[in-house]
């Protein structure tokens, strides 16, 4: 083909017509020029479709750690849950006045740990998982690892979903406020258990097998305090869990939809 061409120039060139010479290597050039460009666009064509590619894969995993986080929070939630309402019901029947211990559930939205209503007396099985509970807040695991791989790769930056990126960003600020540091967070349970080991010698789970657990801790102010505190504890990561339920939810609707726009 470059054989040809050159004969042509020759042939024009040889025969004076220069004219004509001119035109034709402009053409040639346009042809050349042309050229480029196809072959830019099907290079850009290319490089689209993978970054489409790899944006979709990372969304894919995004979404499935997402379901994780969404599993040990309903996890969260119902221990906390439980934990709140039977705290809440142990301080009433010690008669600490306060306005969360006035307004107990009636039953559980988690059946997971009690099946039933909740007692309005003393009720030595409830009791029993009280207390057993209070040392099982459950930590939780924060999976962004599929959030950092999306941003090392670069294909986060060519996310143009902005709403999905909100959504994400107001997800995994919820999530740090409320358990970024879960060590730190659990010290009012651990202060408890080290309270009633060192006053009293014997373990949490021991109380309920007291002869009368509820007048033994009334008599107990500090004992009461720590309970109160383990309490607000509880409350705190039952409110964490719902709200951090129900960003990821959010959350999965969008990066459905937006997986969806890439097929």
């Amino acid at each position: 083909m470059i054989k040809f061409f050159r004969q042509i120039r020759i042939i024009l060139l040889t025969d004076g017509k220069f004219s004509k010479y001119l035109l034709y290597a402009i053409g040639e050039i346009m042809l050349v020029v042309i050229g480029i460009l196809i072959a830019l666009q099907i290079n850009n064509w290319n490089e689209e479709k993978i970054n489409r590619t790899e944006i979709k894969l990372n969304l894919e995993n995004l979404a499935d750690a997402i379901i994780k986080d969404d599993e040990l929070l309903r996890e969260i939630e119902g221990n906390n849950e439980f934990r709140l309402i039977s705290l809440q019901h142990l301080l009433r029947l010690i008669n600490v006045d306060t306005h969360e211990a006035d307004t107990i559930a009636g039953n559980l939205n988690s059946q997971r740990i009690w099946n039933g209503a909740i007692p309005d007396t003393f009720n030595l099985e409830f009791n029993q998982k009280t207390f057993t509970w209070i040392n099982r807040p459950r930590a939780m695991i924060i999976h962004d690892y599929a959030m950092e791989e999306f941003k090392s790769t670069g294909s986060y930056s060519q996310l143009k979903n902005q709403k999905l990126k909100n959504l994400l960003s107001d997800y995994y600020s919820a999530l740090d406020w409320h358990f970024g540091s879960d060590g730190i967070s659990n010290s009012s349970l651990q202060d408890l258990n080290d309270y009633i080991r060192d006053t009293y010698s014997f373990l949490m789970s021991d109380i309920p097998g007291l002869r009368d657990p509820i007048a033994f801790i009334k008599n107990d102010p500090a004992l009461v305090v720590r309970l109160r505190e383990v309490k607000d504890n509880a409350s705190w990561r039952l409110t964490g869990a719902i709200k951090g339920r129900t960003m990821a939810r959010r959350v999965l609707e969008e990066i459905e939809t937006e997986i969806s726009s890439y097929k």
